[in-house]
């Protein structure tokens, strides 16, 4: 499945976007078959605006595999839980609602249940590869390549696979859990001045996850030069 480009005119360069937002479920959907090969149920937990969970109930739904995601109890689903529950997810909510408490809470279920548990992000060594590979359908010659930056894995796959270019992650959440060290000597990390859960109000010209890729857009629109690449993961 080779990821579609577009190229969108920034204030210092033409910028080659990846519009995975394209794909149903986004770019986890590239590499999460591979993590979930033999499984009849998997348990995530996650921020109630995330994109994993919607990419996980798309795969769920085609594959046939059952879906339980935990969230924080809120008044309101967001539109993001509502439609991995129209993919057939089930969705159970926990009150304290800080992550570590829905982790803690989805793990013990998937450890009772026999249920495969995957973490935040999906971030495992066995999903690096496929998505990597799957990087590779871009062709190269890039000077600059921006990603937003939740878990860490979509930064350090683009710099394996664009091991020339500076790759400018721009950390949405991930600041708390990553040290620049663990990215290699070709990842620039940036900060994000607004919580994961905090949407921006910047614009794109294609649709973007207003609580992560579009942040990093935003950067990346003002400070990219050169042959620059923007990973759009989701709309």
């Amino acid at each position: 499945m080779k990821p579609l480009l577009q190229v969108m005119k920034t204030r210092f360069a033409r910028v080659s976007v990846v519009r995975d937002d394209l794909l149903e479920g986004g770019s986890k959907t590239r590499f999460l078959p591979f993590l979930v090969k033999g499984a009849d149920e998997v348990v995530f937990g996650g921020p109630f605006c995330g994109g994993a969970p919607l990419a996980l109930s798309v795969i769920g739904r085609k594959q046939g595999f059952r879906v339980t995601l935990y969230y924080a109890k809120r008044a309101a689903l967001h539109a993001r839980q509502i439609a991995a529950r129209a993919n057939g997810a089930k969705l159970v909510f926990v009150d304290p609602g800080y992550m570590s408490n829905v982790q803690a809470k989805a793990r013990a279920y998937a450890e009772a249940a026999g249920a495969l548990f995957l973490p935040l992000g999906f971030d495992l060594p066995a999903a690096e590869d496929p998505f990597v590979e799957a990087m590779h359908e871009v062709d190269g010659g890039f000077d600059e390549v921006w990603c937003a930056a939740g878990s860490g894995m979509l930064a350090r796959c683009l710099a394996r696979a664009f091991p020339e270019a500076a790759v400018h992650a721009v950390t949405v959440g991930l600041a708390s859990r990553h040290s620049a060290q663990e990215f290699g000597p070709n990842v620039i990390l940036h900060a994000c001045p607004l919580a994961f859960e905090q949407e921006t109000k910047a614009s794109a010209p294609f649709p973007s996850c207003p609580n992560y890729d579009r942040k990093a857009w935003e950067q990346c629109q003002r400070e990219a030069k050169g042959k620059a690449l923007f990973w759009n993961v989701m709309s």
